[in-house]
């Protein structure tokens, strides 16, 4: 259940990809570089911030499958009401209008997923062996890349054939109606039943529980600051699809060809960075995501042809299959069951914020160029694999 249900829900989500197909709509809605800009910070704030909250209402719990069910089920049928919205709206309101009530939209996403997603995390946690979870995951999103990478190719058919803004539309309607199927299995996972947290396992103040656990935990602390200098350099990955339709002066249909090489491309990263971090570790992976981000980075800024600026959305895509295989699961493995909800919503609420760096990328294209931001990305990747690589332990070690 759990592989049908990650399978189907990679594929939908796919077909309107934070990476690639969003930064185009939002430049033909007519937003400039800094909307476009704010479409991975509010993803990814919208991600991660929520987790503290939602950490607060999960702590005592001893069971987590009915939160993750019903707010899945809102998550998906955002899509539709994005479907929606791009179908009767665009065009009947002003870009002043039009445009930030996408990026609304667009944010409301991930914050409802979410809320879905921590509960998420503890019944898979709680029905995987952690020998098998990064496989699992690398699976799941294997199978989901490899059907993405043919439906990139229909994207690419739908956003040249039909007329703006129906194309978008009917993307928005095809990904909730996949992600609905991902929903139906999701359903149909079993949790197995777990006692009560007893008193002193519990969490009553989340700030005191978080202020206890970075002042004990040094390790975890260190982590916290590679993984900020990590959602930092992603940040530039908004502007990847945009920066090689201008450069290369394309039609916005290239982008379903971008998210086919993104989608190809997670194939092989799911298999390979699954393996090595079940029998090596996910901080090895962590390495790996830093090393992939600056090297996407690099070249946007290197490339002189289209083909070349492939290697940028092999490189991104492998980033960012990394940190769904990885990030999550390092966490899980640094601290007991009943504490993952706390230690994820430290991580996710207090490095959410630093993806802001992508409003200021958005505000310096104009005057810097994307060269610049680029360069900046690349940078930051560089310094979190140096603080992974020197002070940030595999938490596997003291388990074994």
């Amino acid at each position: 259940m759990h592989l049908l249900d990650g399978s189907f829900y990679v594929l939908g989500m796919s077909i309107v990809s934070m990476q690639t197909i969003l930064p185009v709509f939002m430049k033909e809605l007519g937003g400039g570089p800094v909307a476009i800009g704010s479409i991975a910070v509010l993803w990814m704030i919208g991600q991660n911030f929520p987790s503290m909250f939602i950490a607060h209402y999960l702590g005592p719990r001893p069971q987590f499958r009915a939160p993750m069910v019903w707010w899945g089920l809102a998550h998906r049928l955002m899509l539709l009401v994005c479907a929606a919205a791009a179908f009767f709206l665009v065009g009947w309101l002003s870009t002043d209008v039009i445009v930030p009530l996408f990026l609304f939209l667009i944010f409301l996403i991930p914050v409802i997923g979410s809320l879905s997603g921590l509960p998420w995390f503890q019944v898979f946690t709680k029905t995987v062996p952690v020998q098998l979870r990064g496989r699992l995951m690398g699976l799941r999103q294997m199978l989901g890349s490899a059907s993405g990478a043919v439906g990139g190719m229909i994207v690419s058919g739908i956003l040249y054939a039909v007329a703006f803004p129906a194309n978008y539309a009917l993307l928005f309607l095809i990904a909730c109606i996949i992600t609905m199927v991902s929903f139906w299995f999701l359903m149909r996972i079993e949790e197995p039943h777990s006692r009560p947290a007893e008193k002193e396992e519990r969490a009553p103040r989340m700030l005191a529980d978080a202020r206890r656990i970075l002042s004990a935990n040094r390790n975890f602390r260190n982590f916290l600051i590679a993984d900020l200098f990590l959602l930092m350099s992603l940040t530039a990955g908004s502007f990847y699809s945009v920066h090689a339709l201008e450069r290369f002066s394309l039609p916005a249909s290239y982008a379903g060809t971008f998210t086919a090489v993104v989608m190809a491309s997670n194939i092989g990263a799911n298999i390979l960075f699954g393996i090595i971090g079940d029998t090596y570790g996910h901080r090895v992976n962590l390495l790996a995501f830093a090393l992939s981000s600056a090297l996407a980075s690099v070249f946007a800024v290197l490339s002189v042809n289209i083909l070349m600026y492939g290697v940028v959305f092999i490189g991104y895509a492998v980033a960012t299959q990394i940190q769904a295989i990885s990030r999550l699961s390092f966490i899980a493995e640094m601290c007991r069951e009943h504490e993952r909800p706390v230690y994820v919503g430290i991580v996710n609420t207090l490095t959410a914020p630093t993806v802001l760096l992508g409003l200021l990328f958005g505000w310096l294209v104009p005057y810097t160029g994307y060269a610049v931001i680029f360069l900046a990305a690349a940078l930051l990747a560089g310094i979190s694999f140096l603080i992974l690589h020197t002070v940030v332990n595999e938490p596997r070690e003291r388990l074994s």
